[in-house]
């Protein structure tokens, strides 16, 4: 089995995106999780990882091999690792892949998540047809590239490109499409999807159990309103307990984080 890799830059912002945004399809990003799961051997899955990536030149693929580790192979902890492994086992369908993928990389890059929560997230829900590279480019530059605390030193070139790759992701995930103005594409996760994110969502925030004040629930694509009485369905279901006292919608998760996938997928 693959060692753990502990996460450890989850507070601060870097230039992945680029490099996950130039690789030409998630068949790839695929194919090098499901190795990395499959290998019994370290040095040989760092081997094969750069070969499913089908990069040409080793500085190349040193580089892209540690962005796909950092950006969906690290973990918070055993349990993230082996739902994700779970997870992977399953033949899922490409749009259930493709929210794992997106939650994974939020969990793991600060960036991506905070450009897919204030700027993405934000236009999806309110009503808007599609969005820019200049929408995003225009976050970059107010809300991060001028944090006095984070002190960053971005050219315009590299902020133009942040914007370009992230909306290179998010088409190949299949959540936007088009040229200049991207559309957007509408997200319904399924039972099953919902579940998994509870589960990556209670990685993200241990302490509270009330999944409202959760950074992460815009990502789940689930309007407010309509997120009480999903989760009680799936609740009634046994995957997990919920609790709504008319102000908390207290989520208490009842399977170890391999033991849900078993459940969802109706593994013996």
């Amino acid at each position: 089995m693959p060692p753990l890799n502990n996460l450890t830059t989850l507070g601060k912002y870097d230039t992945t995106i680029n490099i996950i945004g130039g690789i030409s399809d998630c068949e790839l990003i695929y194919s090098a999780i499901d190795v990395f799961f499959e290998s019994g051997n370290a040095q040989r899955d760092l081997a094969t990882i750069r070969n499913e990536l089908n990069l040409r030149t080793q500085r190349s693929k040193v580089r892209v091999e540690l962005a796909v580790r950092r950006s969906f192979l690290e973990f918070y902890n055993l349990d993230h690792q082996e739902l994700m492994r779970a997870i992977f086992k399953q033949h899922l369908p490409l749009s259930e892949r493709a929210l794992v993928l997106f939650w994974q990389f939020a969990l793991n890059n600060r960036l991506f998540r905070e450009i897919s929560l204030h700027v993405y997230i934000k236009a999806y829900s309110s009503g808007r047809s599609g969005l820019t590279k200049d929408d995003i480019a225009a976050y970059i530059k107010e809300s991060v590239s001028l944090h006095k605390a984070v002190k960053l030193t971005w050219s315009e070139s590299t902020i133009n490109t942040l914007s370009s790759k992230y909306l290179n992701i998010m088409t190949k995930l299949n959540f936007v499409e088009g040229k200049r103005i991207k559309s957007f594409k509408a997200i319904r996760p399924t039972a099953e999807s919902l579940c998994i994110f509870l589960y990556l969502a209670k990685l993200y925030d241990s302490v509270s159990h009330n999944i409202l004040t959760n950074e992460l629930l815009p990502l789940s694509f689930m309007p407010t309103d309509d997120l009480k009485e999903r989760l009680k369905k799936l609740s009634m279901k046994g995957y997990f307990n919920m609790d709504f006292n008319g102000v908390a919608l207290n989520i208490e998760l009842t399977h170890s984080y391999k033991g849900i996938c078993d459940v969802l997928y109706k593994q013996p």
